[in-house]
């Protein structure tokens, strides 16, 4: 009991990390947020690279996306220039992942020292940046708390047997990370969880990767439910969201056991390896859309025409 106590106990620092950190980017370029999607959305590729760049700083791809069916909506942004920022939201996801697999724990405790000082004795914009660097020291301090504690899935045998199933069961992984993150609205939670059972020894690469594969279509929920009631150029952006990943997916998850084992290659941490697996798979989805973006987008308008058409 003492076990799963500590082990929520890190849970709960992790997702207040996650927040600050969120909370903290997001202050600190909420003001130009709107006019620098504008700008540089003229072209798919720049569109990719700023869906890229803000889903990082704004830590949720789901709320880049809820942003923009906002601004087509509005007609600040036609669905074209969208597309753009949807192709760049997964990317930006797997960077915060990327950090989270480093062995950085023992930074934690200096990171939010260091954050608070910003806070304190620096001026406003500063400020939200220190608010942003406790939050990543504390997402470092909370997986190294659920690390230690995870001895108590001995004393749970369905926990222990859902952790078997998800690991002998490729499918039922894919099904539970799209399920989780649509619970918890957070691929970056989920995928910092599976790092510490992975670390752990808990999961495989192949289950591990399966849930991280299922998390980018559960990151959709939220982009979908926005759409309700939003415009057709709204609805389109949501439908092409949905599309991506769900494609992506289908396509990667034949190939899913040579796919891991090339990530093997990558690296000797198995940690590492779960990013870099989520990295390359959201770089090549995008990626082999973004040249043909222009049928891609005639392909969501065909599925989501005009009211018109109905």
């Amino acid at each position: 009991m003492l076990n799963l106590t500590i082990f929520l106990l890190g849970l709960c620092v992790f997702l207040l990390g996650l927040f600050l950190l969120k909370k903290g980017l997001g202050l600190l370029n909420n003001a130009k947020l709107k006019r620098i999607i504008y700008g540089f959305t003229k072209r798919p590729s720049t569109g990719c690279l700023v869906g890229t760049l803000l889903t990082f700083l704004v830590q949720s791809s789901s709320a880049v996306s809820v942003i923009t069916i906002g601004m087509v909506d509005g007609g600040i942004m036609t669905f074209a220039q969208a597309l753009g920022i949807i192709l760049g939201t997964n990317i930006g996801t797997t960077i915060t992942g990327q950090l989270m697999a480093f062995d950085l724990e023992a930074w934690g405790l200096p990171l939010v020292v260091l954050g608070i000082l910003l806070m304190l004795l620096t001026k406003r914009m500063k400020r939200f940046l220190g608010l942003s660097i406790v939050g990543l020291g504390l997402v470092f301090i909370g997986m190294d708390i659920m690390g230690t504690a995870f001895n108590f899935i001995k004393d749970y045998p369905l926990f222990y047997e859902l952790l078997h199933l998800t690991n002998s069961n490729s499918l039922f992984a894919v099904i539970f990370g799209l399920i989780s993150t649509a619970i918890i609205q957070s691929s970056s939670a989920l995928i910092g969880i599976v790092l510490v059972l992975a670390k752990n020894q808990q999961l495989d690469l192949v289950a591990a990767t399966a849930i991280v594969l299922g998390s980018n279509i559960g990151t959709c929920f939220t982009a979908v439910l926005a759409s309700i009631g939003s415009t057709t150029g709204g609805k389109r952006v949501a439908m092409a969201h949905v599309v991506l990943n769900v494609l992506g997916v289908l396509f990667i998850y034949p190939f899913l056991v040579p796919f891991t084992d090339l990530m093997a290659l990558t690296s000797n941490s198995l940690p590492r390896q779960i990013a870099h697996a989520s990295t390359i798979f959201n770089i090549l989805n995008s990626l082999v859309v973004l040249p043909f973006a222009n049928l891609f987008a005639n392909f969501i308008i065909w599925l989501v025409p005009d009211k018109d058409y109905y």
